[in-house]
């Protein structure tokens, strides 16, 4: 008796899942699992790694009976020891992965990439009207009425409830208008209204924030080594002929191994 996927009142045999899984564009995701699978296996994880892991203590000694500590914690945590093996290990075997296959690469990286991740504060009013926009941009530059006011009366967009307030966000977010202004760094200045969609901008520069590389953005340029690198191998499987079929029988047993702990 075949077996089936039950989701609700719905019920999906094995030929249904399949068309699921390309039909809501699943499939890149499940090749991308399977594919790491296999380079996991290659990134055993050291009892010591786990244990402290766990403990937050390098300085305590791993307990002799680590399978009955194992045990043990989950039992506290209320986690199976089956969830504990395939999801919780297999996250800590990526980030060793990732840290083992880019650390190296991270510094080359940022300065490529650097101007991606610089950041801007900015004030900005959201008008369609470009007379209304000329209007606004003259109260500022010339009467020196305060912008918050302004993007309050004026603003169409979100930043009506924050005083024209925006940020920080990414310049690589923004468009090319706005990147092309922001890029010169001067601070404090209001611009002539631009067109962005079917809107005008007024906008003014605030703070220009200049990507360094910090703990926190080593670990965004090493997800994005990492994300580029599995984009990529999953997109040779799929352009690998034969590589991706759907067989009446299985010809191959593969057995699915729960992540390995290697010797202290």
């Amino acid at each position: 008796m075949s077996s089936c996927l039950k989701i609700g009142y719905r019920l999906l045999n094995g030929d249904q899942i399949i068309s699921a899984l390309v039909q809501y564009k699943l499939l890149e995701t499940l090749v991308g699992h399977v594919l790491l699978d296999e380079v996991f296996k290659e990134v055993p994880l050291l009892k010591q790694e786990v244990f402290y892991t766990l403990v937050g203590a390098s300085d305590t000694p791993i307990p002799d009976d680590f399978e009955q500590f194992l045990t043990e914690w989950c039992q506290q945590k209320g986690v199976t020891l089956e969830y504990f093996q395939t999801v919780m290990m297999r996250e800590w075997q990526r980030q060793k992965f990732k840290q083992l296959r880019f650390a190296d690469q991270v510094e080359s990286e940022f300065l490529r990439i650097k101007s991606d991740l610089d950041q801007v504060e900015y004030s900005l009013i959201q008008l369609d009207d470009l007379a209304l926009a000329q209007e606004v941009y003259f109260q500022l530059r010339d009467d020196g009425v305060e912008l918050a006011q302004l993007a309050q009366q004026h603003s169409l967009g979100n930043e009506q409830q924050t005083g024209g307030w925006v940020g920080p966000v990414p310049l690589s977010a923004l468009s090319i208008e706005l990147t092309t202004l922001f890029r010169n760094q001067q601070t404090g200045i209001v611009y002539p209204p631009i067109r962005v969609g079917d809107r005008f901008w007024v906008v003014r520069l605030e703070r220009f924030i200049s990507a360094r590389l910090t703990e926190a953005t080593r670990a965004i340029v090493m997800d994005r080594l990492y994300t580029q690198w599995l984009q990529m191998q999953v997109q040779k499987v799929i352009d690998t002929p034969g590589a991706i079929a759907v067989q009446p029988e299985a010809i191959e047993q593969i057995h699915q191994a729960s992540p390995s702990l290697a010797a202290v």
